[in-house]
């Protein structure tokens, strides 16, 4: 796998995984780029094909994220033969302490191989390097596998949000301690 230069480190603390992570042989098609407003119409794809129509993040939504200097959008890249392909990409927003886990999706042709556990990672080396305390995401309290996914990574459950999506849809707050 390749790592866009503005990480600092590859792999990460590697001391909260109980999981197999993907080695760099089977990643090596994927980089890790922060993305351009070029980029948009892969991010609208990505949207349509990984959120359900009112979890999605609109073209404005998309285009205002690309621009503001509080948020950094990632794309993770597949290259082969001459050819690139959107395979994920997340959004993160910066505030003073803590950086947001806004959104992250992996194509479905993607997915399983290390692409969502590498925006993670990427993620965390963004709250490094700018000092935040703490890296932290919402989930929906009804997808068990993502949240257990999550706590694999080292996130813990710190609230409830109730009717956070809809009425009666409600989400977990997770987070995850910054080691400097």
């Amino acid at each position: 796998m390749q790592i866009d230069p503005l990480t600092s480190t590859r792999g990460g603390d590697r001391s909260r995984r109980n999981f197999e992570v993907l080695d760099s042989s089977q990643m090596k098609n994927i980089t890790l780029r922060i993305a351009k407003p070029a980029d948009l119409p892969d991010l609208e794809k990505m949207e349509r094909r990984c959120f359900v129509s009112l979890r999605r993040s609109s073209r404005r939504s998309l285009s205002h994220s690309l621009r503001s200097p509080g948020q950094m959008v990632c794309l993770a890249e597949y290259r082969a033969a001459g050819e690139r392909q959107a395979a994920g990409a997340m959004i993160l927003w910066r505030y003073p302490r803590t950086v947001r886990l806004y959104s992250i999706g992996v194509m479905p042709a993607f997915r399983g191989q290390g692409v969502g556990y590498a925006l993670v990672q990427r993620a965390l080396r963004e709250a490094r390097r700018t000092k935040r305390s703490y890296v932290s995401l919402e989930a929906d309290r009804r997808n068990s596998e993502l949240i257990r996914w999550y706590q694999q990574l080292g996130f813990v459950i710190t609230c409830r949000l109730q009717n956070y999506y809809a009425p009666g849809r409600d989400a977990v707050r997770m987070r995850y301690h910054v080691d400097s």
